[in-house]
């Protein structure tokens, strides 16, 4: 019974440093500065586009970590969309383009794990700009049926359908605003490199990407909303691709009794 005592005695009084303990957090690792060159393969979204229908997709990411949790990153992607519809529209297109991207980034592996992980999942939710030129043609004798700007006007009579140009004169791509949201892995394979693999999806501000608008195409008379294409469903593309992470800087810390040291 005493003995029993004495042992109960024992683990109250060191029940504060067992949970200390067991909660004390030894090291604070902050990702550094980092570039990843990428490539990989996209698919549009849209009236002339098909998920199955594939387009290399080449960009360049810098990222740098703000805490051990979130990082920020600026992205550059670029290449030529392609797709084709022999249902209803008989017309495919071909649109060269590239975007720049700003998005945070969340690990959601250090949100569970207190220590590194060779291997770490990270989502993201950002805005961007994408600028694009198009042009559509019949898929079956390739006659040029429209585009999204000819050099004269940002907004063309062959794509509206009805009305004037709207826009600067001169204008060759067109910009619009885009939604980027996705998910990447991180495979650690040394101090400084790393895999990169990425799923996203590219939500663009408009329905003009495959110049392609059911809205004006079935009724060419009316143009939906104000100096607006359609009031269809945007359009956006799918990406998958693969990098190589080169960490130019990283931070680690270790904590002594709460405070953080080099």
């Amino acid at each position: 019974m005493k003995l029993h005592f004495l042992l109960i005695i024992f683990l109250v009084s060191n029940a504060h440093f067992l949970f200390s303990q067991r909660k004390f957090k030894r090291f604070n690792y902050v990702d550094g500065l980092s570039i990843t060159p990428n490539v990989g393969i996209g698919s549009v979204a849209g009236e002339l586009g098909d998920i199955f229908h594939f387009n290399p997709v080449y960009g360049i990411t810098f990222e740098k970590g703000f805490s051990e949790k979130v990082n920020l990153s600026i992205e550059v992607l670029g290449g030529v969309m392609k797709g084709v519809d022999n249902e209803i529209y008989n017309a495919k297109f071909q649109s060269d383009y590239f975007q720049v991207q700003l998005y945070p980034s969340l690990n959601l592996s250090r949100l569970y794990y207190e220590k590194m992980k060779r291997l770490e999942i990270k989502t993201y939710l950002g805005v961007g700009l994408i600028w694009f030129h198009t042009n559509v043609h019949d898929s079956k004798n390739d006659i040029f049926l429209r585009t999204t700007s000819d050099g004269t006007t940002k907004h063309t009579t062959l794509f509206q359908q009805s009305g004037i140009g709207i826009g600067d004169k001169g204008i060759y791509y067109t910009r619009e605003l885009l939604i980027p949201i996705g998910c990447s892995i991180n495979y650690e394979v040394t101090d400084k490199l790393s895999f990169v693999s990425n799923l996203g999806y590219n939500y663009i501000y408009n329905d003009k990407f495959d110049a392609t608008t059911p809205y004006n195409l079935t009724n060419p008379n009316i143009i939906g909303g104000e100096h607006s294409y359609s009031n269809t469903a945007n359009d956006g593309w799918l990406r998958v691709s693969i990098g190589i992470k080169y960490i130019i800087s990283s931070f680690i810390s270790e904590n002594q009794r709460g405070l953080a040291y080099k």
